[in-house]
């Protein structure tokens, strides 16, 4: 039976799926790039009071993907989970990726960790609220990070 709708390759739904991370990824980047903004000049920054003495570019770009993408393999084993169980895993893999690959002192462990898991349970938004027919997919994972990057 023939329901209108053309197949897609797995290429195409490969691309969709980056195109999607790369979205969720730039939701994180204005978010974090909003936070910097607004926050007092003469505070330490935001990644200096997690411990970090990194660009948000690393944070979001190689472990907050990285991380998201260990999400979606651990979910691609389990059977079809609901979202509120989605959620226990980003957050649990959130939670233990930032924990596990960033050093230092315990206090500034688990607030990484806590942000760690924080930043999945956008990925997993993302994963949701961005459609492969929508045109604010494309303009959140290009546009609004270079935008961030320039201003």
């Amino acid at each position: 039976m023939n329901t209108g709708i053309p197949k897609r390759s797995g290429r195409m739904d490969m691309g969709f799926y980056a195109l999607n991370k790369l979205a969720s990824a730039g939701i994180v980047v204005l978010l974090l790039s909003l936070l910097d903004w607004v926050w007092s000049p003469g505070a330490d920054r935001a990644s200096e009071w997690l411990g970090l003495y990194l660009p948000q570019e690393h944070w979001v770009y190689g472990y907050a993907l990285t991380a998201s993408l260990a999400a979606d393999a651990i979910l691609s084993f389990l059977p079809s989970l609901h979202k509120g169980k989605q959620a226990a895993v980003y957050g649990a893999v959130g939670f233990l990726f930032f924990a596990l690959f960033t050093g230092g002192n315990p206090e500034q462990l688990w607030l990484r960790a806590a942000a760690g898991a924080l930043t999945l349970l956008i990925f997993l938004w993302g994963k949701h609220a961005f459609s492969s027919n929508s045109l604010a997919t494309p303009f959140f994972a290009l546009v609004v990070p270079l935008l961030c990057w320039v201003i």
